[in-house]
């Protein structure tokens, strides 16, 4: 293969950003789809009165909880490695680009950095979780009515 043809079958500058600008978008509507579904089983966990729950309910919601983040998990992990690829071929395209095309500089977030923080968002939903339920639990042994019901009984 000649070298002109090689540089045809390369992506111009533009191309390349149009791909890594698409890959960031779907990166971020997955984020945002994890944010949201955090943010509703916290709701629905911590934000209201679940004093009748037994602790088995808590297991099988943070369980489901655990399932789905580690799915989102790899997702967004694969994708943010997608986009520091699509990342590098900007950089590529960028330094074969005119004057104006090589002061761009497009950087992604290292794969680890993310895989850190997902599982760090993802272990304060669940401790959440389970600290709705201590409190819960303890809440109701210290309930005015089981503190009374207890006096009763001595």
């Amino acid at each position: 293969m000649s070298e002109s043809s090689n540089r045809t079958s390369d992506v111009s500058l533009k191309e390349a950003f149009d791909i890594y600008q698409k890959q960031s978008d779907s990166l971020h509507k997955l984020w945002a789809y994890f944010q949201v579904v955090s943010i509703a089983v916290l709701g629905y966990t911590v934000g209201s009165e679940k004093a009748h729950w037994s602790v088995w309910t808590y297991v099988l919601i943070s369980m489901s909880y655990v399932f789905f983040a580690l799915s989102s998990h790899y997702v967004v992990a694969l994708s943010q490695k997608e986009l520091n690829r699509f990342a590098k071929a900007v950089q590529e395209a960028a330094g074969k680009a005119g004057p104006i095309g090589q002061q761009l500089s497009v950087k992604a977030v290292k794969v680890r950095r993310v895989r850190l923080f997902h599982l760090f968002s993802m272990l304060v939903v669940v401790f959440a979780i389970w600290g709705a339920w201590f409190d819960k639990s303890h809440g109701e042994r210290n309930s005015p009515a089981v503190v009374q019901s207890k006096t009763n009984c001595d």
